[in-house]
């Protein structure tokens, strides 16, 4: 048991030193990416809800296309 406690805290505890020790190259792409995923999603369905199908399907498109030009360049 001892052995379990040991590496998990070592796998714990080691893990930030690996992650510090990366070069840093990284940008919020990826979150805003996930970001504007949840908020289209939402948005598509208020649109659903309040207008009905063929509203949708007419505002899914630019909804879609403004939250891909509002994510951040890479």
């Amino acid at each position: 048991m001892k052995r379990i406690v040991t590496l998990s805290a070592g796998l714990i505890l080691g893990s930030p030193a690996l992650a510090l020790a990366a070069e840093h190259s990284a940008s919020y792409r990826g979150v805003a990416w996930i970001y504007f995923t949840f908020i289209s999603a939402v948005l598509i369905y208020g649109v659903y809800d309040s207008f009905g199908k063929t509203a949708m399907y007419v505002a899914t498109p630019v909804i879609l296309g403004w939250s891909f030009w509002m994510l951040p360049p890479n």
